[in-house]
């Protein structure tokens, strides 16, 4: 986040607190005010998996497919966006000090969601409560009060993503993947072995296994078969990034 007065970057630990530029004094944004975010879904992907789902503070949740958009206003302020699109996700951080312009794709060259975003010109002012209520404006398909864990019952989240046999050194069982854990349980044990991503510093390929480097230089590995080896390292990899605030 960068001051549009000095043009220094703001330290992500402060700007959902401040409203004053730390370096120069300049006021970020002005109470009250509203701002309006238009946000298009490229691609030619066709089907439901080509929907792009947009999460605004995690309390609000609107649907965009390839080629439509959606618009909504919010409050001057810092807001976090986020997209989804199956098990890719990208979260970015704005300051609303402007109307803005985003366009949010999946590009299958990188295997990441990208998103380009364009602050309009000439919309500082921002609009009244008044004002926008006249303005039309897309209705959220979900609002949710708890966040993103009620967005994960109401969208099915909760159930694993992923559910497949692996072997860890001498054991074996199943290896469940969840939106924020891992679940590894052995063939007839009934205790689960449970990672949580936060603790996940990374993940390395090992000769048809993955490595999952955890905190305090512990290493878990797993073998994973081989026709979803490269889906299930991306998706680990994004789920980790999202969760450890890195995406």
């Amino acid at each position: 986040m960068k001051c549009n007065s000095c043009g220094k970057k703001i330290p992500s630990i402060l700007n959902a607190e401040i409203k004053f530029c730390p370096f120069c004094g300049a006021r970020l944004f002005e109470d009250g005010r509203y701002y309006i975010v238009e946000i298009t879904c490229s691609g030619q992907r066709e089907g439901e998996e080509s929907m792009m789902l947009v999460f605004v503070d995690e309390k609000q949740l609107y649907e965009v497919m390839p080629g439509e958009s959606v618009k909504f206003a919010l409050t001057a302020g810092y807001h976090t966006l986020k997209f989804r699109q199956k098990v890719r996700s990208k979260s970015i951080n704005l300051l609303f000090s402007s109307d803005y312009m985003i366009s949010a794709y999946y590009n299958s060259l990188s295997g990441l969601i990208e998103t380009n975003i364009i602050k309009s010109r000439g919309s500082g002012g921002g609009y009244t409560k008044k004002e926008i209520d006249k303005k039309i404006l897309t209705m959220p398909v979900m609002v949710s009060d708890d966040g993103q864990k009620s967005f994960d019952v109401m969208l099915g989240d909760d159930n694993p993503e992923y559910e497949f046999r692996v072997s860890s050194g001498f054991k074996e069982g199943i290896l469940r993947l969840y939106s924020e854990r891992a679940e590894f349980e052995q063939d007839n044990q009934l205790k689960k072995e449970i990672i949580h991503y936060n603790n996940i510093v990374a993940v390395k390929k090992k000769m048809g296994a993955i490595d999952l480097q955890c905190e305090g230089n512990v290493h878990i590995v797993y073998s994973i078969p081989k026709d979803i080896y490269n889906e299930v390292m991306l998706f680990l990899n994004n789920k980790i990034g999202e969760v450890r605030g890195r995406v």
